[in-house]
């Protein structure tokens, strides 16, 4: 995260709100207590707030450190996980959290995010040896190797992969700390990150932000667009907060849940004018089509829609995830796609898409939200979810319009 705080001074903070006492705490993490109410200060200057208060000789949390105080032991708990993984130890000892540094955690997440050093040099503005230094000063903290030179260059070992996984998230927890002392003031503050597939990018994630953001101007969103498996590795590394689209059911992945929002009608999509509309004899499986890439889950539907036709699927397809190039294949040959009609709202109003009714009928498939399991939103995302889920509910509710037969 931009401005990572101290890594020390947030296990001060939580030490010292666990005994009301910056002198308690300071005995047990084996300081000075001067040392350890600069630390303090420290901190409070990076919240940009006070965080404590004195009442009857006895040190309290103010609103913002009691805000502040789940988050904080929420982050040191993964990074404490984390870095006694990649040390090898169980836990990371006091000695290990007092030596190390936010910053390197960062060039540690860079470098995997980026895909090697050069890249996260490019990617943060730095000088490549200053990456370098730092992610060779971060394996000497740890006294364990985090890269491994292989025959295709130097890669980063698992356990690094894994330190840098927690790291992200006790990042992500960081900034929602310091949304919700925004909040705690007044300021409409945070920013939220969506990744949306194809459906959610067309319809669902841009009319939940619209809504959201005429009460909160302030608050950035940003839509994120890709394959689910690189928006799910976002999610699960705090980088992204939550999925819209297909539920894909993933009994293997522990770490997140997948709220259902509406079952979505299945058509057959194709330009206006499409010689299909008028000649039914003619077989679908006759025409060329879009297929979806084999990993989707719409692609299951592909391939038993030919199933219920007793047909088999054409040869003459293009794989296919983007609706801008699908539009563009379609409006310019006679290329059949199955889709959703909530993707193709505005082509249809402008007659330049038609849709018919699936040939085994109702034919659905789920979307819903994916999440973090342990994600704690900000109010102001909390909102956000609303958001989307009203606009699920929208979807739901919707009156489909007659659908041609094929």
């Amino acid at each position: 995260m931009a401005n990572a705080p101290n890594i020390w001074r947030l296990k001060i903070f939580t030490e010292a709100a666990a005994a009301g006492s910056v002198t308690q705490a300071a005995a047990r993490l084996g300081l000075t207590q001067p040392a350890a109410s600069q630390a303090l200060k420290a901190l409070e200057k990076w919240a940009q707030t006070p965080l404590f208060e004195r009442k009857n000789n006895r040190m309290s949390l103010t609103p913002a450190g009691a805000a502040l105080a789940p988050r904080a032991r929420s982050a040191l708990s993964l990074l404490e996980e984390g870095l006694g993984e990649a040390a090898g130890r169980e836990g990371a000892p006091a000695s290990l959290l007092r030596a190390m540094s936010g910053r390197r955690l960062e060039t540690l997440i860079s470098i995997i995010r980026h895909g090697g050093f050069a890249n996260a040099a490019k990617a943060e503005g730095y000088a490549a040896p200053t990456v370098h230094r730092s992610a060779k000063d971060l394996e000497r903290a740890l006294g364990a190797p985090l890269f491994e030179a292989t025959s295709h260059g130097v890669r980063p070992t698992r356990r690094a992969v894994a330190l840098a996984m927690k790291a992200g998230l006790a990042f992500a927890e960081l900034r929602q700390g310091l949304a919700e002392l925004r909040e705690l003031t007044g300021q409409e503050a945070g920013a939220t990150v969506i990744g949306a597939m194809p459906l959610a990018r067309a319809h669902l994630a841009p009319a939940a932000a619209a809504a959201f953001s005429l009460d909160h101007p302030e608050h950035r969103i940003s839509i994120l667009d890709g394959a689910y498996e690189d928006l799910l590795i976002g999610l699960r590394r705090g980088e992204v907060d939550f999925l819209i689209g297909a539920v894909r059911e993933n009994p293997l992945v522990k770490d997140i849940v997948e709220e259902p929002l509406f079952e979505d009608p299945l058509s057959i999509v194709m330009r206006a004018g499409h010689p299909a509309l008028k000649n039914s004899e003619v077989s679908l499986a006759d025409y060329p089509w879009i297929a979806p890439r084999p990993t989707s889950p719409l692609r299951r539907h592909f391939d038993e829609l030919f199933a219920h036709l007793g047909a088999p699927a054409p040869e003459d397809i293009i794989e296919c995830n983007s609706l801008s190039a699908a539009r563009v294949l379609m409006l310019n040959s006679d290329r059949m796609m199955l889709l959703s009609d909530l993707q193709i709202g505005y082509e249809k109003s402008a007659g330049m898409l038609a849709s018919c009714q699936h040939p085994a009928g109702r034919v659905t498939r789920l979307i819903g939200l994916t999440m973090r399991r342990n994600w704690r939103p900000t109010a102001a995302q909390k909102a956000l979810v609303d958001a989307v889920r009203a606009q699920g509910a929208s979807a739901a509710s919707q009156k489909r319009q007659p659908l041609c037969p094929l």
